[in-house]
C-alpha cells in the first residue's frame, strides 16, 4: 500500500527525484488532482486516495498538497502516459459528477518553461467536462493553471529564503537607498549630459525559482545598442569555456565612463529597489538574461534556488577569472550552504574584490 505523504514530505521527495532527474536525464511526471469544487471535498479526497493506490505503481509517491488537492508523482514517465493514468483514475470515480480536475507537469520540459516568454500549454484541467467553455478558453485556463501549480511546487522545495536574510536586505537596501540618494542624482545628470537617452535600464531577469522580474540600473550603453552582441558573446563562453570577461574593453557600444560604472558596479546601485521589492537579495547569484536560461543544463537551475543578489559567492571568488560551469557550481553552492555567516564573510569580500576588478 502506498503511504500518503504529508505536505513538508512530499515536497522533499519531488526535489529528490528533480535531482535524480537532472543526473540521469529521464523525465518524470506530477499529476495534481483538485476536488475542491465538490460539496464534500473531503470524502472524495478520501475516495481519491484509494482509487489512486489501486493504481499506481508500488515506486510512485502520492502525497498531499492542501485540504483540497492530491499530487502523484511518476518516476520515468511522460507527458502522455501520465495523462493516460489520470484519465483512467476520473473514469473509475463514480458518479461522473465526482470527477476531479487534474493537471499535469512534466520535468524538465514544463519546468523550463518558467523562463520562456510564454506560459507552458498542458492538457486540459478537466478532461471529463464538456461545459468549460471553448477550446480557446479550456487552453488559456490550463496554461494559467499549470503556471500557476508549477510555481507552487517550486516554492514547496528547499531553498526558501531566511527570515534573517530578509530583514537583512530590508534594512541594509533602504539605508543604502537613502545614504546613496545624492549619489543617484549626480549620476541622472551625468548620464543626461554624456548620453541622450533614459537614465535607467530596465531589462527581464530571471529570478528566483525561475520567475521573471524587471531589473533595474543605471545606462551605461548607447539606447539603440545592440543586444545580440552579448548573446553571442555568452553563448562562445558556455561553449569554450573561456574566462567570463566582458566585451567592455573594446564595445563601442558603451557611454564616456561606463565601462568603470561596469567594473565598480555602480551601474547596478539602481537594483537597491528590486531588493526593497524582494525580487532580489544583497547576497546571492547574479540574476541571468531569459536568453541565458534558456541555454542551462537541468542542473544548472538549480542555481534558481536562492534569490539573485547584488553580490554573491561567485562574485567574490575570481568573477571575471572563472569560467561559465565555475560560475554556476559557486552559484549552487551558497543556495544550498547560505547562513548569516556566509552572507556576512561575502559582504566583507565584495569591496577588496572590486578594487580587484577594476585594477585588472
Amino acid at each position: 500500500m502506498n503511504t500518503i505523504s504529508s505536505k513538508k514530505e512530499f515536497s522533499k521527495i519531488v526535489d529528490r527525484e528533480r535531482v535524480r532527474s537532472d543526473r540521469t536525464g529521464r523525465e518524470f511526471s506530477l499529476i495534481v488532482f483538485e476536488v475542491s469544487g465538490s460539496k464534500d471535498s473531503q470524502s472524495l479526497l478520501y475516495y481519491l486516495s484509494y482509487i489512486l493506490d489501486q493504481r499506481v505503481r508500488c515506486y510512485d509517491q502520492i502525497g498531499r498538497l492542501d485540504k483540497s488537492r492530491l499530487g502523484v508523482l511518476l518516476p520515468e514517465t511522460t507527458h502522455e502516459g501520465a495523462h493516460k493514468l489520470a484519465a483512467d483514475i476520473c473514469s473509475s470515480i463514480i458518479p461522473k459528477a465526482l470527477h476531479p480536475i487534474y493537471t499535469i507537469i512534466t520535468y524538465p520540459s514544463q519546468w523550463k518553461n518558467l523562463y520562456e516568454d510564454e506560459p507552458p500549454q498542458a492538457d486540459r484541467p478537466d478532461a471529463h467536462s464538456d461545459d468549460t467553455g471553448s477550446a480557446e478558453q479550456t487552453i488559456a485556463k490550463s496554461s494559467q493553471s499549470t503556471m500557476s501549480i508549477l510555481q507552487e511546487i517550486e516554492m514547496l522545495l528547499p531553498g526558501r529564503t531566511p527570515l534573517w536574510k530578509r530583514f537583512m536586505d530590508i534594512v541594509f537596501s533602504v539605508t543604502g537607498l537613502i545614504v546613496c540618494s545624492p549619489f543617484f542624482l549626480l549620476m541622472t545628470m551625468f548620464i543626461k549630459i554624456v548620453s541622450p537617452g533614459p537614465v535607467f535600464f530596465k531589462q527581464k531577469r530571471v529570478g528566483y525559482r525561475g520567475k521573471p522580474f524587471t531589473c533595474f540600473k543605471f545606462r551605461t550603453m548607447k539606447s539603440d545598442a545592440n543586444t545580440s552582441v552579448h548573446s553571442q558573446h555568452f553563448k562562445n563562453l558556455i561553449s569554450n569555456g573561456d574566462p567570463l570577461k566582458k566585451l567592455d574593453h573594446k564595445d563601442d557600444r558603451i557611454i564616456p565612463f561606463g565601462v568603470l560604472m561596469r567594473k565598480t558596479g555602480l551601474d547596478e546601485l539602481p537594483q537597491l529597489f528590486n531588493v526593497v521589492r524582494g525580487e532580489m537579495s544583497l547576497i546571492g547569484p547574479r540574476p541571468c538574461i531569459p536568453y541565458e536560461a534558456r541555454e542551462y543544463r537541468n542542473w544548472q537551475h538549480r542555481r534558481f534556488d536562492s534569490v539573485p543578489g547584488l553580490t554573491g559567492l561567485w562574485q567574490v571568488s575570481g568573477k571575471n577569472r572563472t569560467t561559465f560551469n565555475e560560475m554556476m557550481r559557486y552559484d549552487i553552492s551558497y543556495a544550498h550552504k547560505k547562513s548569516l555567516w556566509l552572507d556576512v564573510k561575502i559582504l566583507f569580500k565584495t569591496l577588496p574584490a572590486i578594487i580587484t576588478q577594476v585594477n585588472e
